[in-house]
């Protein structure tokens, strides 16, 4: 039997074995506070922790908790044999998948982590990771993931193409920041988040570092995953991969295509409407990435919109004349209010004075 040694330096080995109940004493009697504290942790710790905590006897502990508590279960190994089994393993693998995390789920059903695991593999369960699992727990569901390619994803891969702010490449620093840099133009972060969040469910977060600088950005893994299989991104590397450029050349309406370029544009054309002959103005887009520049001169061609294609300084794409500006503003146009407006006044400029 083992005895408490409350002197001495062994004062610490007395926590390790409780002291038992003798035959023939009276248990002492369970007050408000010991009551709470045995039905706030009788599902984390074992009845000898427990015993440890109140300075109470084994048998007072196990006792007292399977009269006025629950008992305990059994015997691990017979939770999962047969239906009931079944049915506990099918509960928790929809738990997890509505959003429960690992360790909630070892609390709750005091399961081990290795048999939460192998709960979760045999029943076709993807096991998040750390960043999928805080992304739930900040919004609330994981983001939505489809295949469908419609106008509101490729508006948002192709905005990323001029303005994004992260690179494919910092995958090496396992950051998967997603997300494009406005400057002062709040109404394009607007239409980048409202297309974001109709496509994957969840909307960015708008960020104002300083005047001009306007940022609509979020972090997720598996979003950063599915925008990569369209694209690659970066400054100088940014390109449509080419199974996309082959769907977008053949494939998907020219509607679809029209709106999804309108993000690149919002990112980075400019118009400038000439200081004296206000019917005039010119569209250009620049970028040192010849060949991501050279796929959008591509795409405009499929749209009809007559282009210029030069090399400089920097590759520029240039809209010159009156009706391939009209016929940009018709299929592609801006959601920036500045560029939209600045360009419609030039049209309607050039059509009062265009002799009859």
């Amino acid at each position: 039997m083992c005895r408490r040694n409350a002197i001495g330096s062994f004062s610490h080995l007395s926590s390790l074995c409780p002291q038992p109940a003798i035959p023939g004493q009276k248990l002492r009697a369970w007050n408000a506070s010991e009551i709470s504290v045995l039905m706030n942790s009788w599902r984390r710790k074992t009845d000898r922790e427990i015993a440890n905590l109140l300075d109470r006897s084994l048998f007072s502990v196990r006792s007292f908790r399977i009269r006025n508590i629950v008992r305990r279960r059994l015997s691990h190994r017979n939770r999962w044999k047969g239906n009931r089994g079944r049915r506990l393993s099918r509960l928790i693998a929809a738990e997890y998948t509505r959003g429960s995390s690992q360790s909630r789920l070892v609390q709750k059903y005091g399961v081990e982590w290795r048999k939460l695991k192998e709960i979760l593999l045999s029943r076709g369960v993807q096991i998040r990771g750390k960043s999928q699992q805080v992304f739930i727990q900040r919004y609330g569901s994981a983001p939505r993931i489809r295949s469908h390619l419609g106008a509101s994803k490729l508006y948002v891969v192709c905005a990323m193409l001029g303005d994004n702010l992260r690179p494919t490449d910092q995958s090496k620093w396992r950051t998967h920041i997603i997300g494009v840099a406005a400057g002062p133009d709040r109404d394009f972060a607007e239409e980048w988040a409202e297309n974001f969040k109709r496509e994957y469910g969840v909307r960015p977060r708008l960020l104002y570092k300083g005047k001009n600088n306007i940022q609509a950005y979020i972090s997720s893994v598996d979003i950063w995953r599915d925008l990569h299989r369209y694209a690659v991104f970066g400054s100088r590397k940014w390109r449509l991969n080419p199974w996309l450029m082959r769907l977008l050349m053949n494939r998907v309406p020219l509607r679809t295509l029209g709106y999804g370029l309108r993000g690149f544009f919002d990112a980075e054309g400019s118009f400038f409407r000439h200081p004296i002959y206000k019917a005039s103005g010119r569209l250009t887009v620049t970028s040192v990435n010849y060949h991501g520049l050279k796929q959008i001169s591509r795409l405009l061609t499929r749209l009809g919109i007559r282009h210029s294609f030069y090399k400089k300084y920097r590759n520029t794409i240039g809209v010159y004349a009156r009706a391939s500006l009209e016929t940009y503003l018709q299929r592609i146009g801006f959601s920036i209010r500045r560029k939209r407006e600045r360009l419609e006044l030039t049209i309607r400029t050039a059509k009062r004075i265009r002799p009859s």
